[in-house]
């Protein structure tokens, strides 16, 4: 029931994927389906959740890298597969049912703490400033790459979340004084 249900939403999106077309193609009767999940909402939930690879959240001791690692990870396990072809579907139902709503913002909710996990681990090694605004630290290297994939429509690639990562974190870089007004 949950591949069929995936396979369908991924094909033809939430609000055309129907409990008929799910129980015709995965031959398990509608009364089966509807004793497991009381509605069509729950059982997409149930599917979008059997298609979630959560990726580990790597220490290095460097924020580059963990965040590299983090991004990279987070965005293969979010937009890649069936589930990235399920996402803008999601999305886009989630803005007319609560229900889908509840379960599209607690995915990016767990996505945003494997980045605020890795750079809080960065502040307490002296890596970033301790008043460093983690949520919107999270925004910047988030932002570009949601954007590419799902407005551009373009693969997020480890090159473009090395480039990302590398041009947020250079504005976060203590500026080194000059060695002659360092000794004035």
């Amino acid at each position: 029931m949950l591949d069929t249900t995936a396979e369908l939403v991924a094909e033809v999106g939430v609000e055309r994927t129907t409990i008929d077309e799910i129980a015709s193609r995965s031959g398990v009767a509608k009364t089966t389906i509807y004793r497991h999940f009381p509605s069509k909402q729950v059982l997409v939930v149930e599917a979008v959740h059997a298609c979630t690879h959560i990726p580990a959240v790597t220490d290095t001791g460097s924020l580059r890298d963990d965040l590299i690692s983090c991004f990279s990870g987070m965005t293969k396990a979010s937009y890649e597969g069936r589930l990235g072809d399920m996402m803008l579907s999601l999305m886009d139902a989630a803005q007319r049912d609560p229900e889908l709503g509840r379960l599209v913002r607690a995915q990016a909710e767990q996505r945003r703490r494997f980045a605020t996990t890795v750079i809080e681990r960065s502040v307490e090694r002296g890596e970033l400033p301790d008043d460093v605004d983690v949520d919107l630290l999270v925004t910047m290297l988030s932002g570009p790459l949601v954007y590419t994939k799902l407005v551009r429509r373009q693969r997020v690639t480890e090159e473009l979340v090395a480039a990302v990562v590398d041009s947020v974190l250079a504005c976060y870089r203590a500026p080194v004084a000059p060695e002659s007004a360092a000794n004035a």
